[in-house]
């Protein structure tokens, strides 16, 4: 597939979807608080999207779409959704789960499962406690729904499942804007274009670069988890630093080149007062920019590589003609900016071991009977990688099939 090749090319997407499809069942879907920045586009490729779609269309896309047309097809065989119907725990019958007891409307419902009981209430990133318990590191917001918080991970835990990838999420560098919220709670916003188009770097408080800035995301979470035997974490917190030629071309996390500069920026016209109001090492940050400055004058950045991928370039300024161009910039134009960047999550990795069809092994071996799980609620199949584009939702697609479809049939467990 072209899309998987160094060059780039296309991945695979839903296509738009008329939500007037679905009738009444059309209001019933909700969409993630839309963040440009997460998805990689900027002013100028928002502005060409929205030129290419009539006004008067009502699609929705991408996931939105996705999700919709996965209710078009039960509603199409007779399946009628169970919503604000939260699930409490298995319901289990001489070893066997047989159904599920449901939340929904004050009253406690147990719902017969005549085929098995499919796991897929994705992963547990914004409960504090198991995320405290489990993952290998620092996990300090998720840039995903605030649901997810472990109802199957318990679930299937009480019934002696076998976990594996614990430790392991989803990671990825995130902001956080002060009173930004979702559902009452902190909204975490993923940081993509701001590390990687040129005049930015990321610094620890040692004002120290400590990664390529332009890498993919999940494996930058190895470089914030650094753990000194004497000074911890010493790369979390960390700032992304910048300067006004970076703002003024590019923009911020969703604040368009000539908009005001939010409050939430630390900002100086000069290096040794920014880096006093952060509280990075102002000395460790000057002779950081400076060497930086000169590497880029160079052409290369011989100290983390950055810019001598093709994957390096993809989300850099897209007007530039080398590679090294596409990513490396000097920061030298005042005023200075400095925002606060860490490690978060876009979900997590662990959860019950399955076998190939979905099925949750049981801790003392062989499965748990009539119990199956997909998506973040099943342990990651990829381990501590990151396949690329599109590397949670197809694990999600693909074993959600192959369970829903084994319990159908009822095939064993032993099957080819």
């Amino acid at each position: 597939m072209p899309g998987g090749q160094p060059a780039g090319g296309w991945s695979l997407g839903p296509a738009p979807f008329e939500p007037s499809r679905l009738g009444e069942w059309a209001s019933r879907i909700t969409s993630f608080p839309p963040d440009w920045s997460n998805v990689g586009f900027d002013a100028e490729t928002r502005a060409r999207l929205h030129a290419g779609v009539e006004e008067s269309e009502d699609l929705c896309v991408a996931g939105t779409a996705l999700v919709a047309g996965l209710l078009q097809g039960l509603l199409d065989v007779g399946v009628t959704p169970r919503t604000d119907a939260a699930a409490e725990e298995l319901v289990v019958e001489d070893g066997a789960v047989v159904g599920v007891r449901i939340a929904q409307s004050g009253r406690s419902i147990s719902v017969r499962a005549r085929r098995g009981v499919v796991l897929a209430t994705g992963g547990f990133e914004w409960d504090p406690v198991l995320v405290r318990v489990f993952l290998r590191g620092p996990m300090h917001g998720a840039v995903s729904p605030p649901n997810n918080t472990g109802d199957g991970l318990r679930m299937a835990m009480a019934h002696g499942a076998e976990l594996a990838n614990m430790g392991e999420a989803w990671w990825v560098p995130i902001v956080q804007i002060p009173n930004d919220t979702i559902d009452g709670k902190q909204r975490s916003r993923s940081v993509r274009l701001e590390r990687t188009r040129p005049r930015s770097i990321i610094v620890n408080p040692a004002g120290q670069r400590f990664v390529n800035e332009a890498c993919d995301y999940n494996s930058m979470a190895g470089a914030f988890h650094y753990l000194d035997p004497r000074g911890g974490y010493v790369n979390d917190p960390a700032w992304i630093v910048f300067d006004s030629a970076h703002l003024q071309r590019y923009g911020f996390l969703g604040i368009d080149p000539g908009q005001p500069v939010p409050d939430w920026f630390c900002e100086s016209t000069d290096l040794t007062e920014l880096a006093a109001k952060t509280g990075i090492d102002a000395d460790g940050l000057g002779r950081t920019i400076t060497r930086w400055n000169q590497n880029v004058a160079s052409g290369a950045d011989p100290d983390f590589g950055r810019g001598a991928s093709a994957y390096d370039g993809y989300w850099g300024d897209d007007q530039a003609t080398t590679l090294a161009g596409k990513t490396l910039g000097p920061i030298d134009s005042a005023p200075f900016y400095a925002v606060p960047i860490r490690v978060g999550a876009m979900g997590t990795k662990g959860g019950p071991r399955t076998d190939r069809d979905g099925r949750v092994r049981h801790v003392s071996g062989g499965p748990v009977p009539g119990l199956f799980a997909a998506g973040n609620a099943m342990a990651g199949v990829t381990g501590r990688a990151y396949g690329g584009a599109g590397g949670t939702i197809c694990p999600a697609m693909v074993f959600g099939y192959r369970a829903g479809r084994a319990a159908a049939t009822g095939e064993s467990a032993d099957a080819p």
